[in-house]
């Protein structure tokens, strides 16, 4: 069918066209929307929709937007639009859905009409510009961090996923080792248009008026700053969580060395040199990675037997010790990567001074009770670079005081304090304090006194 352009006669008002794409248990609804259209508006009228269903008329206007009206339009609505150049203006325009298609073979969804890489900052490094190769991969300017775009479980909104495989440490504010198994999630929800900057009856913030919209900071949320913060709706900042890396891949990881202050920085009456690590050398990211055995749990359990019956053997053989240590140290090893807890720990760039990184140095392993499966808690370090020349790779460390619970800096008066037992979010890390227990996690805080000075304090 021949497309046919119109030109509006009356005033009139259109909506823009409201879809519903159902994709297994998810489903988007793109919203109403009305539109004024003054008298000499062009329309280009659209063919129906190729699977049949019925829909009401669609119509294209000289901008690009489609619309849809209730019924086709009258000779008293409008007349025949006969001016060639404007025919084949009008017909020649090409929308973005359909250059995709034809340039790349895709076929372009919108999964939300705020689209989410005008909204995100890249959580690694905090950068606004990203890239795609035929909409196939999307990865961050600033550090290649790579992103994927999803729905979310059924509300309107989208889901995005960040992970660092290609991370380029000189441009990011967190040193991970590159993996594929490890990866940061945010969610946006129910959300209107936060680039509508007008004030209207359905802004909720006491801060947001006529003369001055509220705006975003920036600072504590996913999102870019200077949108409309009456329209964000629900947004959940980044969660971290995956499985803890095992296989080091010397292909992928150079060589990183990790230097301690020296243990003279500390109160050695307080602090145990082997727990501070004082004045040691580390090689990283080898510290992050976590030796697995492939065993099942009856295997593990046959080398715990093994293991006691060494040790019960009363016969004199001096390997017997040390066979009966290594049967226990792989017997206590996961069999597999071990789990890390959705939300778990992601420390926030705005604490770090000028030239700070966090590091993930290690994890800290617990065996659940119930399944027996092992999860992991990431730690993390604060450094700055020590480098010397572009062919090596120095990090010295800064500050041990990142707690493994909420990932804010502490300081020796946090542990100071005495936990309320009936209300524990009183107390600085009061509920961080049972996984403390948990993981037997001791921080040093060397770095992080209360007036700036290194702190001498140990985990209570």
């Amino acid at each position: 069918m021949s497309s046919v352009a119109y030109v509006v006669q009356p005033p009139m008002t259109a909506k823009c066209p409201t879809r519903w794409d159902i994709h297994a248990r998810c489903a988007v609804r793109m919203p109403d929307e009305e539109i004024d259209l003054p008298v000499g508006t062009w329309l280009l009228t659209l063919p129906p929709a190729e699977n049949g269903r019925s829909a009401p008329p669609h119509y294209r206007l000289a901008d690009g937007r489609v619309i849809c009206l209730d019924d086709s339009l009258t000779a008293d609505q409008a007349t025949v639009l006969t001016d060639p150049q404007a025919l084949v203006a009008l017909t020649a325009y090409q929308p973005l859905e359909q250059a995709v298609l034809e340039e790349w073979g895709l076929w372009t969804e919108q999964i939300d009409p705020s689209a989410p890489f005008r909204l995100i900052r890249c959580p690694l490094c905090g950068g606004t510009a990203f890239t795609t190769v035929a909409f196939s991969e999307i990865w961050c300017d600033g550090c290649h961090a790579q992103f994927n775009v999803r729905y979310t479980a059924g509300d309107p909104g989208f889901v995005v996923d960040c992970t660092m495989r290609y991370l380029q440490y000189q441009d990011t504010h967190y040193l991970i080792p590159r993996n594929e198994g490890l990866l940061l999630t945010m969610v946006f929800k129910n959300g209107g248009d936060p680039f509508d900057m007008n004030h209207t009856s359905q802004c909720h913030r006491q801060d947001c008026s006529e003369e001055q919209t509220a705006l975003t900071d920036g600072q504590d949320s996913p999102l870019r700053a200077g949108l409309h913060a009456c329209g964000l709706g629900e947004v959940y900042s980044w969660s971290f969580y995956g499985h803890v890396p095992t296989v080091y891949q010397y292909e992928r990881h150079e060589y990183h060395e990790l230097l301690w202050p020296e243990v003279g920085c500390f109160d050695k009456h307080h602090i145990d040199p082997e727990h501070s690590r004082g004045g040691h050398t580390e090689a990283w990211p080898g510290t992050a990675f976590v030796s697995v055995t492939g065993f099942t749990r009856e295997d593990s359990q046959n080398m715990e037997s093994a293991a006691a019956m060494l040790q019960g053997d009363n016969s004199k053989n001096p390997s017997r010790d040390t066979l009966a240590t290594v049967l226990q140290t792989l017997a206590a090893r996961p069999s597999q990567a071990p789990y890390v807890n959705a939300r778990s720990s992601w420390p926030h760039r705005k604490y770090l001074a000028e030239g700070e990184k966090y590091l993930l140095h290690r994890w800290l392993l617990q065996r659940e009770k119930v399944d027996g499966y092992i999860t992991a808690v990431p730690v993390w370090l604060v450094v700055v670079d020590t480098t010397e020349d572009r062919h090596s790779h120095k990090w010295q460390v800064v500050g041990d005081n990142i707690c493994i619970g909420c990932g804010k800096p502490m300081t020796s008066a946090d542990l100071d304090m005495a936990v309320n037992r009936f209300r524990p979010w009183d107390t600085p890390h009061g509920h961080c304090r049972k996984m403390w227990q948990q993981y037997g996690w001791r921080p040093t805080l060397f770095g992080a006194g209360t007036d700036g000075a290194p702190s001498t304090d140990e985990g209570r």
